[in-house]
């Protein structure tokens, strides 16, 4: 005898915990292929709680230059996965993959990795110059 009640209550279960990569109600994941013609030879400003969290610099090639806040810098490159976009930095050996989402308010890029609700909101898109110091460029 299935007891429907229970197999019903599991599907629901995994289909809400199951996977972080669903986008929530009136967002939509674009794709690598959106995110490169939103991005390329522009910097786009993230802010996180409302205060800046930080720029990235984007240039052919799938490279970029990160800079926080604070003012750290570090050059990487991103990838598509999937719908994910992945950067790997030259400071952070690891791969961070995100989801870019197109909200009813504009952009919004969430983290895929263990830092629970690493929402970022994409709040300026222009051809900034990002300013950083690598100590490499300077010799």
């Amino acid at each position: 005898m299935t007891n429907w009640p229970l197999i019903a209550c599991l599907i629901s279960l995994l289909c809400l915990f199951g996977s972080p990569s669903v986008a929530q109600d009136g967002e939509t994941i674009i794709t690598p292929e959106e995110f490169e013609t939103l991005s390329q030879s522009k910097t786009l400003f993230f802010y996180r709680d409302g205060q800046i969290y930080g720029a990235e610099q984007f240039f052919k090639g799938r490279q970029s230059t990160w800079k926080f806040a604070d003012g750290e810098c570090d050059r990487g490159i991103w990838f598509p996965k999937g719908d994910q976009i992945c950067f790997q930095y030259q400071a952070n050996p690891g791969t961070q993959c995100w989801h870019f989402l197109k909200t009813k308010d504009g952009f919004s890029a969430r983290f895929l990795g263990n830092e629970p609700s690493l929402d970022l909101k994409l709040r300026t898109i222009n051809r900034a110059e990002l300013i950083c110091d690598y100590p490499d460029l300077n010799s």
